[in-house]
């Protein structure tokens, strides 16, 4: 019953934030206690703590009335780049020099967490602004639970590939630059359909980007850490995202599966591959283990296949025992390489944000299929 309360209220608060116009924050905007919330619930739909709001707005209990108004997240001025914008620091290079460069973070792991962490909340409320004005009461994805996994990141870039420009212009694309641009679009897809979804991966500096032109390519920076305080308290470079921590994303995932009905939750990876010996175009991969198949991973694959499959570029379908899908405690997890950069075609049309757009309503429309199954 208890559970059955805090799932009303959670709804609630929702549905107040849908009907009130201009009362969702922004980056660093604020927040209108309506009648029925509480700390608690505006917390929970926020993606924060009781804790940091208290904290943020000088609070000494827990006790809010309808009208006050609470900062939910530090003010965040945007950093216009080509390539940006960013919300931290521009990087030194206006676009990724060449395979080898690198610019590292000047932050311990637990600061770049924290501002990862208030970055996040600003997206948030920013995305219920735009369930305000656009969504209503339309919500497919209600009670589901879903992680989004961007491949790589922290000191693993993941593939970084060679492309030309237009004009025959070297330029650089870094794999987990753009497949975090690729999440953080799918993240904001699917929050506006009602589900709760977390990032497996934070960045400090960014969120979704517009490049303009598509020759500002990403920079690597070392930025992401994982989406955890406490293993972020280490303090070390050992911390951040590399292959060696790979199963922090697992850990991640389950503590965010624990609670909720194990057959409206989902897990899902995402890459873009650098495979020789692979057809161009979209890869859904489901667990197979010791010549086992996971069966809801592998139904959960099949859809996903038929969603970003289309006339010109056939998707692909395949069967491994990944990390991230081990010991995953989702009803269904799956790892899709959503092009293969190895391509030059592929790798030209990741760099252009309509491309990348595209990219997450293809595998939304995945996730939707499995959910209305």
């Amino acid at each position: 019953m208890a559970n059955y309360i805090s799932i009303c209220r959670y709804w609630i608060v929702i549905f107040l934030v849908m009907l009130t116009s201009g009362r969702s924050a922004g980056l660093g905007e604020s927040y209108e206690v309506q009648k029925g919330d509480s700390l608690w619930s505006i917390a929970r739909v926020f993606k924060t703590s009781v804790k940091e709001i208290k904290s943020l707005n000088g609070l000494k209990s827990d006790r809010v009335y309808v009208g006050q108004v609470l900062t939910l997240a530090p003010s965040y001025q945007e950093i216009p780049a080509e390539n940006g914008p960013y919300y931290w620091s521009r990087p030194r290079a206006e676009a990724q020099k060449n395979g080898g460069y690198i610019e590292r973070s000047k932050s311990s792991t637990l600061e770049d967490y924290n501002q990862a962490r208030n970055l996040i909340k600003g997206f948030d409320t920013e995305i219920l602004r735009k369930l305000v004005k656009k969504r209503r009461g339309q919500l497919p994805l209600r009670g589901w639970r879903i992680v989004i996994d961007p491949g790589h990141g922290g000191v693993d870039p993941g593939a970084i590939v060679s492309n030309k420009t237009g004009r025959n212009k070297p330029v650089y694309v870094v794999e987990d630059e753009y497949v975090y641009d690729i999440a953080l679009r799918l993240y904001e897809f699917l929050r506006l359909r009602g589900a709760e979804v977390e990032m497996t991966l934070l960045s400090p500096n960014h969120l979704i980007r517009d490049n303009l032109p598509a020759s500002a390519t990403f920079v690597h920076e070392q930025n992401e850490v994982y989406n955890d305080k406490r293993y972020n308290q280490k303090k070390r470079s050992a911390a951040r995202p590399r292959s060696a921590n790979l199963n922090q994303r697992v850990r991640i995932a389950n503590r965010f599966f624990k609670g909720a009905k194990r057959k409206r939750t989902l897990f899902l990876s995402i890459h873009a591959d650098n495979s020789p010996g692979r057809p161009k175009g979209p890869l859904a991969i489901y667990l197979k283990r010791n010549g086992k198949i996971d069966k809801q991973s592998h139904t959960f694959a099949q859809l996903m296949q038929k969603a970003l499959d289309s006339p010109d570029l056939k998707a692909q379908i395949k069967g491994r025992s990944l990390g991230v899908l081990r010991g995953n405690k989702a009803h269904a997890e799956i790892l899709v390489e959503i092009r293969n950069v190895h391509d030059v075609g592929e790798a030209y049309r990741i760099r252009f944000h309509e491309k990348r757009q595209r990219d997450a309503e293809r595998i939304a429309a995945g996730i939707l299929k499995y959910a209305k199954r």
